[in-house]
């Protein structure tokens, strides 16, 4: 079943960003240079917290600045019809069940019969899994960078935008049923941080949210900075917002 609906001020949104000025895009990379150097600060293992907090603000900075880029979103349950279409024609078995949204939460899976155990449910095809192996043939551009070679869950973040910003993807009718919200300590507020004091948790998630910093900085520097296939293609529309 769905996810419940999370609070806005901590749940992420499906965007198509729009060009920045060159002025606006400068003032980024300059962020992006503080983040890479704060984020690889040796005494943030000491001073986690302060770390955090200088990171965050200008995390803040970043947001202000591609804000620009943002536009409104549709909701998912339009793209069910599309979805499903898309899957028949890939060869996806489904029968028995439908895509519905259910009150108070996203969508979810509905049954509509009984199944006994250990009845198919779904059977999907592999070729319609994404991956890096069945999707964005143009990360092959980025196949020495060492974030792609050593971090399987980047490579196939680098990969969903690339065919997101593509034109004509073949994986549009998925990608546009993915959530369009959802919760991690990445939307977590100051104040809500500091609720996970004295807790083990603390440190893990002060660590993610630096790791991602890092992460989104690395790229922007990267993307705008070469001028390789993905480059090219996500110089112009890759945001903070996107990438987390």
């Amino acid at each position: 079943m769905g996810r419940k609906k999370a609070h806005p001020s901590k749940c992420k949104q499906n965007t198509q960003p729009k060009k920045l000025s060159s002025t606006k895009k400068n003032e980024i990379l300059i962020q992006c240079d503080k983040l890479l150097r704060l984020c690889s600060d040796p005494e943030y293992s000491t001073q986690l917290w302060e770390n955090y907090l200088e990171i965050t603000a200008v995390l803040e900075k970043v947001k202000r600045l591609e804000d620009m880029k943002i536009s409104g979103t549709s909701k998912r349950s339009v793209a069910i019809e599309q979805f499903l279409k898309w899957l028949q024609e890939n060869g996806a078995n489904y029968e028995g069940t439908s895509i519905v949204e259910f009150p108070g939460y996203e969508l979810g899976l509905k049954a509509g019969k009984n199944f006994s155990a250990n009845d198919l449910l779904l059977q999907i095809p592999g070729k319609i899994i994404f991956s890096c192996e069945t999707a964005a043939p143009e990360l092959a551009a980025l196949q020495n960078d060492p974030l792609i070679q050593h971090m399987p869950q980047v490579a196939l973040a680098i990969a969903l935008l690339i065919e997101r910003h593509k034109d004509n993807s073949k994986w549009k009718p998925y990608l546009n049923i993915l959530p369009s919200n959802y919760c991690t300590v990445l939307y977590m507020t100051t104040n809500d941080m500091i609720e996970l004091k004295g807790s083990p948790t603390l440190e893990v998630a002060l660590k993610h949210c630096r790791n991602i910093a890092r992460q989104y900085s690395y790229f922007n520097q990267l993307f705008n900075n070469n001028s390789n296939p993905v480059s090219e293609l996500l110089r112009e529309v890759f945001t903070y917002e996107e990438y987390w």
